[in-house]
């Protein structure tokens, strides 16, 4: 009889249980995390004990114990392309969302509000100063930095890695466990905001379709430093420098504080752009501008190895 819960072969659990014990450990942790007072600087603590967390359930769980694993590091490795990829990430997030908030002023369907924007003179406190207005927008960074990081850990990277092993039934070098393992993913990132104030099929939809971007450069280079990039910069291009809520969620502090007066199924409304045309739009800009950035950067563009290797190698784990 098959046992449900642990594979004899590979002498680990499924990958089922493996994935539902790395999501939920992570969550508790980083909601205790987030209950510690420091100041709001306790976001900084995600970033490492989540990554910690990540590496040990690689270890303990997927007895990823030799570096000659596709997936030792879980695409997190700590090098010069790693954090070249993240930057990259940061950039193309900047560039395709200030794209189509430019687009959404011109059409008359955004107004900055001069009262609450930090560059106007009513911005409060000293420039940097604690407890100030642009104290309280570098808090947001480095919030926006750690959920970035974690949420790519969870959503993408362990979920990614064993859905694709769990899903192979033996199969080699297919990329259609590949391919499931993405949309599942997609549709779990997606569900996670379902429950967000004002959710809406559209919504759910442009979170889901921005699962898939954020899988891409995953799928595409085998590290996370892109979709971590790429994810900390959407979440904070809109809500610290335009104002605008992320995923229902509204922050009071902004560079600039634009407010919607355009049609909802453009702006998205009080969820904010993931819920309208918009948000779809610079969802495929960032599409466009990771096939451009990689195409240059290495000049060819293909599923990594890694996840072609990764089954085999793991049967020998």
């Amino acid at each position: 009889m098959t046992n449900p819960f642990y594979h004899p072969g590979e002498k680990r659990f499924r990958s089922g249980i493996r994935i539902l014990f790395f999501f939920i450990t992570l969550i508790l942790i980083i909601g205790g995390l987030q209950s510690i007072e420091l100041g709001g600087w306790q976001w900084f603590l995600v970033i490492p004990i989540s990554y910690a967390w990540y590496r040990l359930n690689l270890f303990l769980t997927d007895q990823r114990i030799t570096k000659s694993s596709s997936w030792y590091y879980g695409g997190v490795e700590p090098t010069k392309v790693f954090f070249q990829e993240y930057a990259l990430g940061w950039l193309i997030g900047i560039l395709a969302l200030s794209l189509v908030v430019g687009m959404s002023l011109l059409l008359g369907w955004y107004r900055v509000a001069e009262e609450a924007s930090l560059i106007s003179s009513n911005a409060e406190g000293g420039l940097w100063e604690e407890g100030s207005q642009w104290y309280s927008l570098l808090l947001l960074f480095v919030q926006m930095l750690a959920v970035g990081f974690y949420e790519e850990l969870l959503t993408r990277g362990y979920f990614i890695i064993n859905l694709q092993e769990g899903l192979r039934f033996g199969l080699q070098n297919s990329i259609g466990p590949l391919i499931a393992a993405v949309v599942l993913s997609s549709g779990l990132f997606s569900i996670a905001h379902i429950f967000n104030p004002n959710a809406s099929f559209w919504s759910s939809f442009n979170i889901f379709i921005a699962g898939v971007l954020l899988a891409t450069p995953f799928i595409l280079t085998g590290r996370l430093g892109l979709s971590m990039g790429l994810h900390s910069a959407w979440n904070f291009v809109l809500a610290g420098l335009y104002g605008l809520p992320v995923s229902g969620l509204g922050w009071d502090v902004a560079v600039w504080k634009l407010e919607p007066i355009g049609p909802k199924w453009w702006t998205g409304g009080i969820f904010g752009p993931e819920a309208g045309l918009s948000g779809f739009i610079g969802i495929g800009l960032s599409f466009v501008l990771i096939f451009i950035f990689l195409q240059i950067r290495t000049g060819q563009i293909g599923i990594h190895p890694n996840w072609l290797n990764s089954a085999k190698e793991s049967e020998h784990n």
